[in-house]
Order: C-alpha cells, then structure tokens, then sequence
C-alpha cells in the first residue's frame, strides 16, 4: 500500500494510521498531527490569510478528520479503507487521508470567507448577469468556483492593491491604519481611498469576466 503519511524516522500507510489512533495510540498520535501539519502548511495557500487564520482552518479540518476516525466513520474492513455514507452503509475510499484533510480544510475556509467576509463577496458578485446564472446544480461547488475565481483574480492584481485589499477587507483595517502601516507610499488619506476603489474595481471588473466565462 502506498504511504500517504510519511517521514524520513518512520512512514504509516493510511490504514495503520486509522487502526492506530482508534487504539488510542499517542506516539502515532502526536506523528500523525505532526505529519498532516507539515503536509497541510505545504499545501494549503489561500490569499488573504495570516499565520493565525490559517492555523485556525488546519484545526478545524484536522478536528473532523480526526473525528470520523475516532468515530469510526472511517476504519479498516476486510484489510481495506471504508467511510461511512449518508445511508449509513460503508464505501471503499477512494482518496487519501491527506486528501480528506485539504477537502475539509477548503470547507472551512469557504465557511470563514463567507461568514466574515460576506459583503466583500455580495459586491464583487453584484451584478444582474451573475445572479442570474447558474454555475452549478450544487451550491457547494458554486461557492467553491467563487471562491476560486476571485483567489485567481487577486493573484493577478499588483501588489499594491492586494496590500490594500488585503488590510481593508480581510484584516478590517480603516483607512487611516492602512494609511499608517503603508507609511509613505500613500500621501494622503484621499489618495489612498481613491486606490482602494480603483483596486477594488478593478477586481470586481476581473472576478465577473471569469464569472461568466464559467457560464460558457
């Protein structure tokens, strides 16, 4: 079996590592928490988060992967990895564990970017073509190609303005404590609001031509 978790002292597969921790094993423990850490701060490189937020979402998809292998929602049958279905039955995995890790660690980033940042959202989606246009069947998956588009336009945007952008809607800085980290390369508090809008228009402008070229 392929080894998902490993290191260069010791390397599990999938299946010892559920079989280990459900017997309460701490050595595996504290290496699994350890190993899926540095796999997660190797992977997962959402915009617009700082140490802390970021930490915050590896804990939260750590707890609920942990959880169904504590609760043995994932365990091993017949020598094979098995999850537990909304039906209650068991199916064959078809993913690793680190794979469920990140899944669950981009629901909860999605989860935070729309219960803090919501109204950020409202304005770069506000536009009768996106509101009438379905991206997908399944609101998760809709939310998840926003959450992408709008990731990918940032990316493309100077510096500067993700700076901004980043300190006004992310970190709820106001104007005149953007004005004071960015010390001189504002000189003055209207300046500074102008970029904001330009940078700010700019993206909604960027975020609904990719909008829509999802529609096509």
């Amino acid at each position: 079996m392929v080894l998902f978790f490993t290191d260069r002292k010791k390397g599990y597969t999938d299946a010892e590592v559920v079989v280990h921790l459900q017997r309460r094993d701490e050595a595996v423990e504290r290496w699994f928490y350890e190993t899926s850490k540095r796999y997660f701060d190797k992977s997962f490189n959402e915009i617009f988060f700082d140490a802390d937020r970021k930490q915050e979402v590896f804990q939260l998809a750590f707890i609920k992967l942990w959880t169904e292998i504590e609760d043995k929602k994932i365990k091993l049958i017949d020598g094979k990895l098995v999850r537990q279905q909304r039906s209650g039955g068991y199916e064959p995995m078809s993913c690793s564990l680190t794979t469920f890790l990140m899944a669950f660690a981009r629901n909860e980033h999605r989860e935070i970017v729309r219960n803090i940042h919501e109204g950020y959202y409202e304005e770069l989606f506000d536009s009768a073509d996106c509101k009438a246009q379905a991206v997908s069947d399944d609101y998760d998956d809709a939310e998840d190609i926003k959450n992408r588009i709008v990731d990918e336009c940032i990316h493309e945007m100077s510096p500067g303005c993700v700076e901004i952008l980043t300190m006004f809607y992310y970190e709820g800085k106001s104007l005149d404590d953007i004005m004071e980290a960015r010390g001189e390369k504002n000189t003055s508090k209207n300046g500074l609001k102008t970029a904001k809008n330009k940078c700010m228009n700019t993206l909604k402008e960027r975020v609904i031509e990719r909008y829509k070229e999802y529609n096509k």
